[in-house]
């Protein structure tokens, strides 16, 4: 049977890239991200939680509640310096929230969700958790079946014959477009939603999640 697109898209990846059920306990250590070495025990390799606002309260010290990819609600407890109030302009229902190494934490109220104590490892990226997964099992998706190229817009395909020639998106590189006329209509129709996904998508992409030389950083 041959292998799904989805089951080569990076962010589908349940252990780099795990629910919340899947994160380590702060309390133990789990061997599947931790190897024992001369100084104890440290990263075997990244991960990076992600889940989609739903919800943000709290005066003194921000909270999100969050839905991960197995539709599970946590919190997330911004324990920084400031108590996450630099993030909070970028803080919107319905964008996505990652986070490097999260563990699983238990808060004083008995909830268990992720405490985040360095701004360095959270990012609120400004698009769904749908249009990021989707435009990961997108780029996944051209990588195994080697696309031709295509409007983004109307359709049409490169063609040297009749002197179609198209021009990837600056940005993202992802999405191509036969002219401007298209780009803007497309960039109206959604890909100035969908350039942002893809943007992080290549992000991610770009680093070895599978080996530990050191800790990533947004």
């Amino acid at each position: 049977m041959p292998e799904s697109n989805s089951s080569k898209s990076l962010l589908r990846n349940s252990v780099n890239f795990p629910s919340f059920s899947d994160l380590p306990d702060e309390n133990d250590v789990d061997l599947t991200y931790y190897d024992e070495g001369p100084r104890g025990f440290e990263p075997s390799q990244h991960w990076c939680f992600l889940g989609e606002i739903v919800d943000s309260y709290g005066l003194g010290r921000i909270l999100l509640r969050v839905k991960d990819k197995d539709d599970q609600v946590v919190t997330i407890g911004l324990y920084t310096d400031d108590r996450g109030h630099a993030l909070a302009p970028q803080i919107k229902q319905g964008h996505t929230v990652a986070v490097l190494y999260g563990e699983q934490h238990g808060f004083l109220d008995m909830s268990v969700g992720i405490r985040v104590e360095e701004p360095s490892i959270i990012k609120i990226i400004p698009c769904s958790l749908e249009q990021l997964l989707k435009a990961s099992d997108d780029v996944a998706a051209r990588k195994l079946n080697g696309q031709s190229r295509c409007c983004g817009s109307c359709g049409k395909k490169e063609n040297a014959s009749d002197n179609t020639h198209l021009r990837w998106c600056s940005r993202c590189k992802q999405t191509s477009y036969c002219g401007e006329v298209c780009q803007r209509k497309a960039w109206v129709d959604g890909h100035k939603t969908d350039c942002k996904a893809f943007v992080w998508v290549q992000w991610f992409a770009a680093r070895n999640w599978g080996v530990f030389n050191g800790y990533f950083n947004f």
